[in-house]
């Protein structure tokens, strides 16, 4: 990925800030016993069977925390595990992603 204009960067940064925001909210109201709707929110973290609510809102939380550090850095953007550039549109449809879809597959 190449530089990052600083329009783009605002726009990433207040993307990442409203999804970890609503993520916290709904890892919040669970972790207090209260029912929490997640079909509104698009859990990365799908495919690992097995874990709970909670667990799956904690490691999404996580996820956008890194995100946050990388952006504005050269890290952002690129695979963690191969450091293969990821397409723009799949950034800005999903700025907390941290692996392309081939290594996704792998882990």
């Amino acid at each position: 990925m190449s530089e990052i204009s600083s329009d783009r960067l605002q726009r990433l940064r207040g993307d990442l800030a409203r999804k970890g925001m609503d993520v916290n909210e709904k890892l919040t109201k669970l972790l207090a016993g209260q029912n929490v709707t997640l079909t509104t929110v698009k859990l990365p973290n799908e495919q690992k069977p097995g874990l709970k609510p909670v667990e799956k809102l904690r490691m999404y939380l996580d996820q956008i925390i890194r995100a946050q550090r990388r952006l504005g850095t050269p890290a952002f953007g690129h695979c963690v595990d191969c450091q293969i550039a990821m397409p723009d549109a799949a950034l800005d449809d999903s700025p907390w992603i941290e692996r392309c879809n081939a290594c996704e597959r792998k882990a």
